[in-house]
């Protein structure tokens, strides 16, 4: 059921996206002064993930609209130019090369995944172009050189926060995780946290991308007893293991690496009691999490995820460094190194570090799905 309702949300994303990116697609002006300024976007916006290249579409599309009735970057409209990789590091490094070809481009942002990203860094490193990884948890991505960025706290910092909060819901957990090296990394830094914390891991094993069916999984879990069952995957994954859960006889609590207002949706009835944790709420009374939930739901008429919050934040980070900086490749650049107030909905302002990470993000807590929406838990 999850499958067939997945595909038929993707191919509803695939279509409203490349018309929306039609309407972006146009000749690119020379860097004089007086075009518009230009950022390039490497992302999924058809294949397994075009979800994903959804969430940033609005994230993006929200910023620029507040962006440009601002004035742009004095002045000078701010628009994209969108390539679809698909996730797929054989289509992120072609995307690259044009996008560093392209001299009205001043920086990119993307992929999103850390492996179709740090494919391409060489690439950008090589031009000078700073690619903005604002979704790449690998600590791998910023290694890459001086021009890769992220917004994003290091997998390295996050699953072991992840983890501590994990820990308060129970002692005996049961893990599935993607088959790729995000998931195997992921993976191999909870272990070692988890051993620390004196938990048990009853049972683990491995699932590949495409896995539909998790009830093989799920029985296993089961079997070990566990009082939490750990999925590591994305969003669709979490989706089809909270609806499979209760068939396969699952009894222990859910705790998901990923879990979307989407994912919250396909699984409707049994994402109730699922936890997950989150660095922001949208119901937060802080002014700044306030207003951009109220733009957000007049815009497109539901409450913001993650992901369109990580795209807003980025989008606008780029152009606050462009107008430091100068509204080119090197300004930019200059302008992310030697900010100490960029904007974000997540952190409030920021500085980088000089490992080009958050200096001192806020740590995430763990949240429950309650009526369909996250809320915080308590352990």
């Amino acid at each position: 059921m999850i499958s067939s309702k997945r595909r038929l949300l993707i191919g509803a994303l695939t279509t409203t996206s490349l018309l929306a990116l039609s309407a972006c697609e146009g000749p690119g002006d020379p860097a004089d002064g007086t075009g518009p300024v230009y950022f390039g976007v490497s992302a999924p916006v058809t294949g397994q993930y075009a979800e994903y290249g959804k969430f940033y579409k609005q994230g993006f599309d929200l910023a620029l609209d507040k962006i440009n009735a601002d004035g742009g970057i004095n002045g000078r409209k701010v628009k994209l130019k969108w390539e679809d990789s698909q996730s797929d590091p054989k289509q992120s490094v072609p995307i690259a090369q044009k996008f560093v070809n392209d001299k009205s481009v001043i920086a990119e942002l993307g992929d999103f995944s850390s492996p179709a990203s740090m494919a391409a860094s060489p690439v950008y490193e090589r031009n000078k172009l700073v690619q903005y990884g604002f979704t790449n948890s690998s600590p791998k991505f910023t290694l890459g050189g001086q021009y890769m960025w992220s917004p994003g706290i290091s997998q390295a910092t996050a699953e072991v926060q992840q983890t501590d909060e994990l820990a308060k819901f129970g002692k005996r957990v049961a893990v599935i995780y993607q088959n790729t090296d995000w998931g195997k990394q992921v993976f191999e830094i909870f272990r070692k946290r988890a051993r620390k914390l004196g938990l048990t891991v009853t049972y683990s094993s491995a699932y590949l991308p495409s896995t539909t069916d998790f009830r093989p999984l799920l029985i296993k879990a089961r079997d070990s007893k566990p009082d939490l069952v750990y999925d590591i995957g994305y969003d669709n994954d979490a989706a089809a293991v909270l609806t499979q859960a209760s068939k396969a006889g699952v009894t222990a609590k859910i705790f998901t690496e990923q879990l979307t207002a989407t994912g919250i949706e396909l699984a409707g009835k049994s994402a109730e009691g699922a936890l997950t944790t989150a660095t922001w709420f949208p119901n937060s009374t802080e002014p700044r999490v306030k207003a951009f939930t109220k733009a957000f739901k007049a815009k497109y008429g539901h409450v913001p995820g993650a992901f369109e919050v990580y795209a807003y934040d980025a989008l606008t980070q780029l152009v606050h460094a462009a107008k430091k900086g100068g509204a080119t490749r090197q300004g930019v650049y200059r302008g992310l190194k030697d900010s100490t107030d960029l904007p974000s909905v997540q952190y409030g302002k920021f500085r980088f570090q000089s490992d080009r990470r958050p200096a001192d993000p806020p740590a995430p807590v763990a949240v429950i799905v309650k009526d369909g929406e996250q809320v915080p838990a308590k352990g």
